[in-house]
Order: C-alpha cells, then structure tokens, then sequence
C-alpha cells in the first residue's frame, strides 16, 4: 500500500503555447505566478507526448507512458474491428480504450482519494461537469478562467481531495486568435489575475506549503492557413475510405483517413487478402496492389504539399521516416533501450544532422528539445504500439492542417496543434510543493509529473519501468 504523501493539485491549462507563457513569465508580467513560484520550481523546456492532442498528454500524465503504450493516440481514430472512426468527443470514451494494464497503476490508483473536473480519460474516483465553465469555453470566453478558478476552490474547500485534477481550457482561444493572439495572452493574464484565489483556498484546506501544485499546458499549437484532406484524397487515388462525418459501420470500407488536433493524421488500409482482419506489413506498405498498380504508400504521402513527413512501422524494432527529399529509421535495442537514427537516403527528415550512434532516452531529450522536431526519435518509436495506431502516421507541413470541411466547429481556424514541431510539443512546468526546491532543470517530459507523485506516495517502482524521471524533487540534481 502507498505511503500518504502532500495533497496534489495539478492545473493543466489546454492549448497554451508554452513559449507564449514562459516569454510573459519570465518579463515579469505574471506578477502573482512569479511571486508564488519564487522557491518553487520553474521548467522552460517541457517536452509534450505526441500526437499533440489531450488524450495522449493526459494518459502520459496519469501513468508515465507515451501515447502508443496508453493507447491514447489521439481524439479519434478508425476501428478495424468495428469498420468505423471512433470518436471520444461523440462515440466513445477514452477510459474505455486506456491501456487495461496501466489502469491499476495511473495516479488516480496510488493516491486513491481523487476529484476530477474537466479530465477526458475518466478514472478518478469522483469526475465533476461544470456546465457553465463549459458554455464558456464553446464561447471562446474568459470568463472559464474565473468559473474554474472558482469552483476548483470550493471543491478544495468542500472535499479536501488528495488529487484535484481540473483544467482551464484556452483551446477555442487559441484555435481562432492564434497561437500568441492578443485573446490567449489576455487568459493566461487573467489566470494570473485570478490564481491567488486558488492558493488562499488551498492554504486554508491543507495548510501552507503542505500541499504540491502543478501548473503546466497539455501542449501548444502551430499556425495554419492551409488545409489538406485526407478522405477526399483517397478517394481521389481510387480508395472508399470511412467517412469521418458520418460515425456508422460501414462493411465496403477499404481505408480511413482522419486528423487529431488536426496537424496529426491517421491513416489505415485493408489488407488485400484478408481485409480488416489482418494489418499490413511494411512490404505492402511499400508495395500495395490497387486498381491494377502497386502504390508506395508512404511516397504517395510524402510527395503531397501539406506533408512535412510520414512515419511507418518496419519492424518490431524499428520504425521508419520518409519525406520529399530523404528517409530515415528510428532503431531500438531493447536489452540496453537504446535508439538509434540513421538517414537511409537523401536530407535527414528531421533535420537532426546527428552522427548516428545508440542513445538512451535522456541523451535523445538532451539532444533534440531544441531542434525543431523535439523528443521525436524516442516518442515516434513507441507510438506504434497501440492497437488502435494506423498503418501510417502524417505530420503537417509548416503552415498546413488536416481540417476537413464538415468540421466547422471555428469560424476561423487561425492555429492547431497534433503535430510534431516544436510549436506544438513545447510546453513548461510550475511547481511547488515540499521536497521541491529551486534548481536548474535544463529539460524535461510532461510525463515526469507522474514520477514526482508517484515518489511522494511510495511508488517508485511504478516509475522504474515508464519513461517518466522523477527531476524535481530535494534529491534531484540539475540536469
């Protein structure tokens, strides 16, 4: 059993950019986040879980795994078994499709006395919908920060939970002002406004400084101007691909095309034997017998405008990378878990320009948190480990999305995020709480989150086998 540790309160605040937020911090403009967090902990480099989309964030959160382990690949995805795109926001439940094995062992589980509000994977003890804080976030309105704020205090307040896991959502903000618009810089201004509201709250229920609070965004978003669509694409190539508009079975359906975030795309095909029974190898991925020709499928992605690269499993140790002028292969060595990359042919698809040789995960973070596709080698890897993963994951070109004409859900879409780039898997960590103190932490993951609570409630060896680093607490060391 757990030892008890400090109540925990993590804030996540939905699609903010973090180079938006870490700029206005660190210019003095968020006076009480700087004034509460002077001896806390303040990381700059946080690297987001790919696809940059909510589930796939709070499933790495909750457990310490990437998306491809969680099972949490996005907001939707194509069911083989069903013949028809599952989607959380309408007919299906995140919980539902979260790793069975890691349920037993999500922070929900080690602390035990949980509240939830505004969580997409619902596995806490007590989950709570607040209407009006969602009215306000359809609206693109402020006002959400204050109604979370608000409610989140009277829930510490009401129940002293041991885990108070709420968000604060700037997604439509974001989504139609942009990624820095004058809209997003005015929330994250009005969540600084508005936060000692929260502390005095949280000092009366459980005590100053006895307590852990965690402030962080799930990831950021690109700017977009340019759209791609995947379903029309297919069928343009001779496919009857699933209709993302339409969620029904549909047994005549020989591929699916869909978007997370809408800069990440899915992409799955029948077999040509044994149809959805069976998934393809990377031979037939590479050669795929349609309409009296064989298709490169990857090539056909890579060659398309809104494209920036196609990613592909080869084997059960390898993945590999293609874009318009080169490829790549991501390698794993599971007895020393190490990757390694190499370009196969023509430019890097990354732009790593590193001397290929075998790394561990933190070396690759180290390595790659500035380039522009961070974290991508280790993250990329494990992706294809979910069941419900397609047989190609897409990136989006600069400036390009995946949105589809029936999703008109923005007047305007002026920015997105599900993509690999740095604008989108940069995100940052406040934290304070007992144990922490101030220390240089150079770069991190988002999932270390769950390593740190894991160590305050006993459950270290929950940690050991995950790719979460336990970096801010007494005993961590600047890195």
């Amino acid at each position: 059993m757990a030892r008890a540790g400090p109540p925990v309160i993590l804030v996540w605040l939905d699609c903010l950019a973090g180079d938006v937020f870490v700029n206005m911090y660190k210019n003095g403009e968020l006076p009480n986040l700087s004034s509460y967090f002077e001896n806390g902990i303040f990381i700059e480099n946080v690297i987001s879980c790919f696809p940059t989309v909510s589930e796939s964030a709070e499933g790495g959160i909750i457990s310490g795994f990437f998306s491809g382990e969680t099972n949490m690949v996005g907001e939707r995805y194509f069911s083989r078994k069903l013949r028809m795109i599952r989607h959380y926001k309408l007919n299906a439940r995140a919980e539902m499709d979260f790793n069975a094995r890691l349920k037993k062992r999500t922070i929900d589980t080690v602390i035990g006395e949980t509240v939830a509000m505004g969580r997409i994977i619902r596995t806490s003890r007590e989950n709570i919908d607040d209407v009006k804080a969602l009215k306000h976030e359809r609206e693109g309105s402020l006002e959400i920060v204050e109604r979370r704020l608000e409610v989140a205090s009277r829930i510490v307040l009401l129940k002293r939970p041991k885990l108070l896991f709420f968000t604060i959502s700037a997604d439509y903000i974001s989504h139609v002002n942009g990624r820095d618009g004058g809209a997003v810089k005015r929330f994250i201004e009005e969540f600084d406004r508005r936060f000692p509201i929260l502390v005095e709250s949280l000092n009366k229920a459980y005590g100053r400084d006895n307590y852990a609070i965690f402030i962080f965004s799930d990831h950021g978003s690109a700017s977009v101007a340019k759209h791609l669509d995947l379903p029309q694409l297919l069928e343009e190539e001779g496919f009857n691909p699933a209709t993302a508009d339409l969620l029904m079975e549909r047994r005549d359906v020989d591929s699916a095309a869909l978007s997370n975030g809408r800069r990440m795309g899915l992409v799955y095909f029948a077999h040509p034997k044994y149809g959805w029974r069976r998934k393809l190898s990377y031979k037939q991925l590479r050669n795929y017998p349609h309409k009296g020709r064989n298709l490169d499928l990857l090539e056909l992605f890579a060659q398309l405008e809104g494209v920036e690269q196609v990613f592909a499993k080869r084997d059960q140790k390898s993945v590999v990378i293609v874009s318009k002028d080169g490829e790549g292969v991501i390698q794993y060595d599971p007895a020393s878990r190490k990757y390694k990359y190499s370009v196969l042919r023509g430019s890097d698809p990354l732009g790593y320009e590193l001397e290929p040789r075998w790394m561990g995960e933190e070396e690759w973070l180290r390595n790659t948190f500035k380039h522009e596709y961070p974290d991508a080698i280790v993250q990329l890897y494990h992706i294809f480990k979910s069941k419900n993963c397609g047989d190609i994951v897409l990136n989006a070109a600069p400036n390009w999305d995946f949105w589809e004409p029936w999703d008109i859900s923005y007047p305007i879409l002026r920015a997105a995020h599900g993509g690999l780039s740095k604008d989108e898997m940069m995100t940052f960590i406040l934290a304070k709480g007992p144990g922490m103190r101030r220390v240089e932490i150079k770069c991190a993951r988002l999932i270390d989150i769950f390593a740190t609570i894991a160590t305050y409630y006993g459950a270290k060896d929950l940690v050991a086998d995950t790719h979460a680093v336990e970096r801010m607490l007494g005993s961590a060391t600047a890195r």
